[in-house]
């Protein structure tokens, strides 16, 4: 349902079709474990409730949908970490304003604002609990993209 949409890097409209990553939080930076955005199930267990606040998002306003960490168990600190998909669209979600950058000002960076903002349970991203770790695999692969950035950017400044 959310992979194949996003093979199609244009929409019809012409409009690009872009996630985004929500890790970052204002207080805890990209602490994984410390995420203070949570994830509750509602009464009847059919849907997940999130509320909190992702911040420095690049892509955010570009985006449709974003991969979020959000604390489902306090208790279990890092593990009780989960990810999820959240429609942008959703009700009770909002955006922040666009951060005026110094550069890479091709994407926009913004917070993302989730208040009772309710998903699918299926829109769980692996297993609860798995959050942390899929974070950190995915942190793993983007790194040689920032080190190519780093080296890019310095050699245009020669």
């Amino acid at each position: 349902k959310w992979v194949a949409p996003y093979a199609q890097p244009v929409k019809e409209d012409g409009t690009l079709n872009i996630g985004c990553f929500g890790l970052s939080e204002p207080g805890n930076g990209s602490d994984a474990g410390a995420a203070s955005t949570t994830a509750t199930p509602s009464e009847d267990g059919s849907e997940w409730i999130i509320n909190g606040t992702k911040a420095w998002i690049t892509n955010a306003h570009e985006s449709s949908a974003a991969v979020i960490f959000a604390t489902t168990d306090k208790s279990l600190k890092h593990k009780g970490i989960s990810a999820f998909v959240v429609p942008l669209d959703a009700e009770g979600f909002s955006l922040g304003a666009k951060e005026d950058k110094l550069g890479i000002r091709a994407s926009s960076t913004s917070n993302l604002i989730f208040d009772n903002v309710r998903i699918p349970k299926e829109n769980l991203l692996g297993n609860e609990g798995d959050g942390f770790k899929i974070a950190m695999k995915t942190l793993d692969g983007g790194r040689i993209g920032v080190a190519g950035q780093a080296v890019g950017i310095s050699s245009a400044s020669i």
